[in-house]
């Protein structure tokens, strides 16, 4: 099967679900908010200045109210009981926490019925799908969406996203090109042309009580394998359970096969992830346990044993006997002021093998190399500052030396609104190797600009430098440390 035919089938499945959405849910939303996946929550006013509002009832203990300017700007005239164990949410009536819940609607403008079991939830589907931000928390998402809002019966939100993605690329090296963003094998000569959907995903949000709730993600990725190449790939990325209500604990459960809660590996570039995540980004079963209130988020989990997908591994399967922890605590109540500071520790990744594989899941090393990660962003009025170090805690015996990777990024935001747009300069790089090896290290310059063209759309555009040639397969025999690759990377993403 072709890869358009695949994702013709994919939205056109999303599309059905769209309509059903649609007809079961009689309210027509006047305008909906950004999502939070960059970490920022707007207000949302009609046309006419009027703020798409009501009274929040039931859904947390207190009222809110509020107005806009002719401008569209927010006035906030009373905001009450929103404190607690649901963050920074509406605490001092702005609504512009950036860990605040994705929302559809100002808190209180729906209630949820058994008529309306089905519904459309653009900024929630945004925020959970986004392959750039929040990469290792969206579980929190979840919780904060419904602890927003009033339990009157099982719900199901749906929705999907498409990534499309045009490359232009050169190297100076023939058949080696190092952009991470697609697999080396990927193109052969001295230059590269590259239209394709990336990916294609839909996820399924089910709440069955007031305090528990699946989360289910089907993915299309259009990749190719390097044993035997394919035109694409159809699996459940993520299946897992949540439970807890941050209205009554802010203690939490969760269960199934998700994100690791390791580091941030969040990157500002638009489309191109920065190089902690290609190294260090991690999808497992287990089980968990978190922590969540205004300030601080704690999590952690026991992962099943052997190899996952990705970055986990540990020495022995059918056992749960691998660990992640991560931490961070958060001050500041609007997205333009805002300061973040996290850490986290992975007991086993496979940076502890023989073998440079990530693929095989019957290759997994006899001893645990663990990893930790140190991570922080700053916002402060249209600036936004973000970095982040990872490394492991011994040498990855392919190559002897301790494989790390840090990302140090600046973005100047024009608008953080529903149609703002940013531009972006992201160095980062990862290391595994000696001083002066040819396989000692992948750097990375993304030169970006995103704009959102309304909550459904957005574009970008960017130059990506990439220097090194150190793929994880035959590192020790094919890499080239003078390889430069200079790409232009323009993406697209559609949301439903």
């Amino acid at each position: 099967m072709t890869p358009f035919c695949t994702s013709v089938r994919l939205l056109a499945a999303c599309t059905i679900i769209a309509a059903v959405g649609d007809r079961v849910w009689s309210q027509t939303p006047g305008g909906l908010p950004p999502s939070l996946s960059d970490r920022t929550l707007y207000q949302v006013c009609d046309d006419t200045g009027t703020i798409a509002c009501d009274a929040m009832a039931g859904s947390v203990d207190g009222e809110i109210s509020g107005s806009c300017d002719d401008d569209g700007s927010h006035d906030s005239s009373a905001a009450q009981g929103a404190t607690g164990h649901l963050g920074n949410y509406a605490s001092d009536g702005n609504f512009v926490s950036y860990d605040c819940p994705p929302q559809d609607r100002l808190p209180g403008y729906e209630e949820l019925s058994s008529r309306n079991w089905l519904r459309l939830n653009t900024p929630l589907t945004d925020a959970m799908l986004d392959f750039q931000n929040r990469q290792t928390d969206k579980e929190l998402f979840i919780l904060e969406y419904y602890a927003a809002h009033h339990f009157e019966g099982p719900q199901v939100i749906v929705g999907g996203q498409s990534r499309l993605s045009l490359l232009a690329a050169s190297t100076n090296r023939t058949n080696k090109f190092p952009y991470l963003g697609r697999f080396p094998t990927d193109f052969r000569g001295d230059s590269a042309t590259d239209a394709r959907m990336l990916q294609a995903n839909s996820q399924a949000t089910a709440q069955f009580t007031s305090y528990a709730s699946v989360y289910t993600e089907l993915l299309f990725s259009d990749v190719f394998s390097f044993a035997a190449p394919k035109q694409g790939s159809l699996q459940v990325r993520q299946a897992y359970a949540i439970v807890g209500d941050l209205r009554v604990s802010p203690l939490y459960l969760f269960i199934g096969k998700k994100n690791v809660g390791f580091g941030d590996l969040s990157t500002l570039s638009p489309f191109t992830q920065a190089v902690p995540w290609h190294y260090f980004a991690s999808l497992a079963e287990g089980i968990g346990a978190g922590y969540h209130d205004d300030h601080w988020d704690f999590t952690l989990a026991g992962i099943n044993g052997g190899r996952g997908i990705r970055t986990v591994d540990s020495p022995e399967l059918g056992k749960l006997n691998n660990l992640a922890a991560n931490v961070s605590f958060r001050v500041g109540d609007t997205p333009d002021y805002h300061l973040r500071v996290g850490g986290g520790f992975l007991l086993g990744t496979i940076y502890d093998s023989n073998v440079a594989e990530h693929v095989n899941p019957m290759i997994y090393g006899e001893h645990y190399n663990s990893a930790w990660d140190i991570n922080a962003r700053l916002d402060i009025d249209r600036l936004t500052l973000a970095g982040e170090y990872v490394t492991t805690t011994g040498d990855w015996p392919v190559t002897s030396h301790r494989v790390s990777a840090y990302r140090t990024e600046a973005a100047y935001w024009f608008d953080r609104g529903s149609r703002g747009s940013n531009l972006s300069v992201s160095w980062s790089s990862g290391i595994q190797g000696p001083a002066g090896s040819e396989y000692e290290f992948n750097d990375q310059l993304v030169l970006g600009y995103g704009k959102r063209l309304g909550p459904n759309f957005r574009v970008s555009a960017e130059y990506v430098r990439s220097t090194g040639f150190a793929p994880l397969i035959d590192i020790t025999t094919v890499s080239d440390r003078d390889v430069i690759q200079n790409s232009l990377v323009l993406g697209m993403t559609l949301l439903l």
